[in-house]
């Protein structure tokens, strides 16, 4: 299967083979994980996915774990499940022809241009705890892409998995929830993040700013 072409969903549950081949796809990896420690790993490192998620099981998760685990249900396809242990079968709360109708079309917003390009944007940024972003700290963006930035700070962030980033200049200045994917402290400090949360608005904004950068 092509890595461009194939989409990825994450299967939270205990019981895989509840589902059969209700989500066979030929275009799609299915990918089930029993907790949601496990899920936050992995949705790290993902641009776009979607999430079917049995809510019980959700809901008995740590406050902590179900927050962040929601940043990612605000722009990933959701579809949310419950699973029968007696009778052995799943049922669907949200139709699953939305599902993978969103998700196609999220993974092609997504996928429209990746490649980043060098900018010098004056930003904020915050720890996970501080949502509010009462102490924030100067950084700067050094290049960017719909999907993620590398920010240049002196800031270590090496102990953190997320951070709240607002970019100067966007008409919302709402912050974007962002996971660190790596930390550089060398004579260029800094880190790579992912964008989770941004908004509509501010995806398009920051692939204006992405073509209208010089090459």
């Amino acid at each position: 299967m092509s890595a461009q072409s194939s989409k990825t969903i994450f299967i939270l549950t205990d019981t895989p083979n509840f589902y059969g081949n209700d989500l066979a796809c030929d275009d799609v990896e299915l990918i089930f994980v029993k907790n949601i420690k496990d899920l936050l790993t992995r949705l790290k490192n993902m641009t776009m996915a979607g999430l079917v998620l049995e809510i019980p099981k959700v809901m008995k998760a740590s406050r902590q774990d179900r927050d962040r685990l929601f940043n990612y249900t605000i722009t990933f396809p959701l579809l949310r499940t419950k699973a029968n242990l007696k009778h052995q079968f799943i049922t669907y709360l949200d139709p699953k022809d939305s599902f993978f109708k969103n998700l196609d079309a999220a993974t092609g917003k997504r996928a429209r241009s990746h490649e980043r390009v060098p900018v010098e944007l004056q930003c904020l940024i915050a720890q996970e705890d501080d949502p509010s972003m009462a102490n924030p700290h100067e950084a700067t963006i050094l290049d960017i892409s719909p999907g993620g930035c590398f920010i240049s700070s002196q800031v270590p962030f090496e102990n953190e998995q997320f951070l709240h980033l607002r970019i100067a200049g966007l008409t919302n200045p709402r912050p974007i929830y962002s996971s660190i994917r790596w930390v550089r402290t060398d004579t260029n400090p800094g880190m790579g993040v992912m964008f989770i949360d941004q908004t509509e608005h501010q995806l398009e904004e920051i692939h204006g700013l992405q073509i209208t950068q010089p090459r």
